[in-house]
Order: C-alpha cells, then sequence, then structure tokens
C-alpha cells in the first residue's frame, strides 16, 4: 500500500457489512488495492466504502468501484459508498456514479 492513501477494513456492526475507511489520494497506484480490499470484504457480504477522508480520486480509483459494484450486484450484496464530499464528490456525481453507490 503506498504513503499517499489508507484502506481499513472494519466490520459492521451486525455483521452483515464490512466498512472500508478510505483516507487519501486514490488514483491509478490505489486501484490493486481498492479492488482486492473491496473483494475481500464481498467475500464476507456487504460493502460499505466510507470516502470521508479521501481527497482524491481518479478514473482507475473509480473503475475500481465501479467493479465493486458491480462484483456486489452479482452476489446479490450490498454495495454503497458514503460520504464523499468536494472533488470526490463530484466525480462521483458527474460520472454518475453517485446514483450507483446509494450516496
Amino acid at each position: 500500500m503506498a504513503d499517499s492513501y489508507r484502506i481499513d477494513l472494519e466490520r459492521g456492526t451486525g455483521g452483515l457489512v464490512t466498512v472500508l475507511r478510505v483516507a487519501g489520494e486514490l488514483d491509478i497506484s490505489a486501484r490493486d488495492d481498492l479492488s482486492g480490499a473491496i473483494g475481500a470484504a464481498l467475500s464476507r457480504g456487504g460493502v460499505v466504502v466510507d470516502l470521508a477522508e479521501v481527497t482524491f480520486l481518479d478514473s482507475e480509483a473509480l473503475g475500481a468501484l465501479i467493479d465493486g459494484y458491480n462484483a456486489a450486484r452479482q452476489r446479490r450484496a450490498e454495495f454503497r459508498a458514503i460520504n464523499a464530499g468536494g472533488v470526490v464528490e463530484r466525480v462521483l456525481t458527474v460520472s454518475g456514479a453517485m446514483e450507483l453507490f446509494g450516496s
């Protein structure tokens, strides 16, 4: 994992979802780690990605989120991205991903 971002997994209350608390700049270098964390979380159930501390989101990281969303749909599992703000919220809104992720 790079120094420019952090991904922490936390079991949600009730044990039905895993919360990924993501921080920092999510760019091409974060894609594989983000995809891996989402995949690991999906193996245990639903996923909520908390973007409150994300300061940058590029198309590669957005792609990882969309891939995670699609994987969750195939498993009929929950997938949400929450607490996006600033430029991250703008990227999600402009791309249409905000509607997919139930933000």
